[in-house]
């Protein structure tokens, strides 16, 4: 099985590195903390649209050296791979908001031990590109925690697995993991439903 995997939120501890700062660097401005609940971490506070995108902008490459792996996820990749699975990690990093995307990204996995098949980056902004991109991979499962970026695979006939965040809580479309351990139960039970099929048919 070809299986896309997202990278922030997925494999790194985007959100919580990404809340942190923006919650320390909110008592610098108004310190009225969180205003908006139930919306994605650059909507949650009182900052001007403009400012947020130009601190946003000046600050994830900072930010992105304290990113950590989500727990697991290295020992039950090399436990897919090690089954005959490929792993295509495709990421939305390729946007203008990192210096050198690619090798960041590749001195992160090989720093925590993360193992893949090919790494793919695209324009976050661009949920349709990733969509391509699996398509042009002939990926079976792509596991994402956009919810913009599963439609755009669902509506291309791909499979999607909605990675759990406090923001995308209220989306039902698609099934929703939890954890790696939950990923990896899911894929092997996906591959002996497919096993089943086909000695089904053939008898």
């Amino acid at each position: 099985m070809r299986i896309g995997v997202d990278i922030d939120n997925v494999l790194s501890n985007f959100n919580e590195v990404l809340l942190n700062d923006y919650l320390n660097h909110d008592k610098s401005l108004r310190n009225n903390g969180i205003v908006n609940k139930d919306v994605y971490i650059r909507k949650m506070f009182d900052w001007p649209e403009e400012y947020e995108k130009e601190y946003y902008k000046n600050n994830i490459e900072r930010l992105a050296v304290f990113f950590e792996p989500i727990k697991d996820c290295s020992k039950y990749i090399k436990l897919l791979r090690k089954e005959g699975n490929k792993i295509y990690i495709i990421s939305g990093r390729d946007n203008g908001e990192y210096s050198d995307p690619y090798n960041m990204t590749i001195n992160w996995l090989k720093k925590y031990d993360i193992e893949y098949d090919e790494l793919i980056l695209t324009n976050a902004y661009n949920h349709q590109e990733k969509a391509d991109i699996c398509l042009k991979n002939n990926i079976d499962i792509m596991i994402d925690d956009s919810t913009n970026v599963c439609s755009k695979c669902t509506d291309n006939n791909i499979k999607s697995l909605l990675f759990d965040t406090e923001y995308n809580k209220k989306e039902n479309r698609f099934e929703r993991v939890n954890s790696w351990e939950e990923i990896y139960k899911y894929i092997n039970n996906h591959e002996q439903e497919k096993i089943n099929v086909i000695l089904d048919t053939d008898t």
